[in-house]
């Protein structure tokens, strides 16, 4: 499958009215990996893929319909991602299909279906949740879990920038420079990350959240002309958490390393990389995650 990108991607396509698990499409992590110098038997971080599908529905078996918000969870370990196009077409297709007689057997049969497949096509593991707007709302947070609980991203805009030109819109990791100075530890967040599309070049915009804690700490001027870097890059999200990722921990060898990226949603769809160094890190910032089925994070701009 992971040959037949081609079969949904970029083209026209029937969108099928019925159940159809044969449209999903995965798609190896090995090849940008092996490409940006990140050996995927010794990976050098941990996380998972969040993804947030708000255009979940099917019937029942009446012919009533049944909506819910479906939240997708699987190991950033996992061989494969599934392809986000190919995802929007399979849960399309389940718009129109009968799945049961109530709205919890509907809500049942989805969970357990989307699981199963996709745990067949990726050969992972994968977690899936569906609730109604209104059991999601409340518990969704609008911005991730800071440490011991409190709030203190801080914010990283234009005003951060010096006031040299920026020119650079292909990603480039030689753009980091230390600072010194700086205390241990840097957390904030920034919207200023635009990448596009691996496949059709549209482009996808997102939120970065930052932890870092080491030594040798990059400027915050140099961190976000590399996220701007971005601008021009082909990729898909969960490629570009790990580049970043991988530039930072390879350039200041960080005690602790956290990123996030929080991308808007297209096609009905956000998707949610996080990148780690421990797991310790993950339950501090990362409550989405531990605590998938009970506590979400929606930013504004999803």
């Amino acid at each position: 499958m992971e040959n037949d990108v081609q079969h949904v991607l970029g083209r026209r396509v029937a969108y099928p009215d019925r159940y159809a698990p044969d449209i999903l499409v995965r798609v190896p992590r090995i090849e940008n990996r092996r490409k940006y110098g990140i050996d995927e038997s010794h990976l050098p971080f941990i996380g998972a893929d969040l993804w947030n599908c708000y255009e979940a529905s099917a019937l029942t078996d009446k012919g009533a319909p049944v909506n819910f918000i479906v939240r997708i969870r699987y190991a950033c370990t996992s061989r494969y991602i599934v392809e986000s196009k190919s995802l929007k077409l399979y849960l399309n297709a389940l718009n129109m299909t009968p799945c049961g007689a109530t709205r919890e057997a509907v809500r049942q049969f989805l969970t357990e279906t989307i699981a199963r497949d996709l745990s067949a096509l990726l050969e992972t593991e994968v977690a899936v949740c569906a609730e109604t707007s209104e059991e999601a709302a409340r518990h969704t947070l609008a911005h991730p879990s800071a440490e011991k609980g409190e709030t203190a991203w801080e914010y990283w805009g234009i005003e951060q920038l010096s006031s040299e030109p920026l020119s650079a819109y292909t990603q480039d990791a030689a753009l980091l420079c230390p600072e010194s100075g700086r205390s241990s530890a840097l957390q904030g967040h920034t919207d200023l990350l635009r990448s596009r599309c691996k496949i059709t070049s549209q482009p996808d915009w997102g939120d970065l959240y930052l932890y870092m804690k080491g030594d040798e700490l990059p400027a915050v001027d140099s961190l976000l002309r590399y996220i701007v870097s971005f601008r021009n890059e082909n990729h898909f999200h969960e490629e570009v958490a790990e580049m970043i990722f991988n530039a930072l921990y390879t350039r200041f060898s960080p005690e602790n390393l956290l990123v996030m990226a929080y991308y808007t949603r297209r096609g009905g769809i956000d998707i949610n990389p996080v990148r780690a160094t421990d797991e310790k890190l993950i339950e501090t910032f990362c409550g989405h995650l531990t605590h998938f089925r009970t506590l979400a994070v929606k930013l504004p701009r999803q």
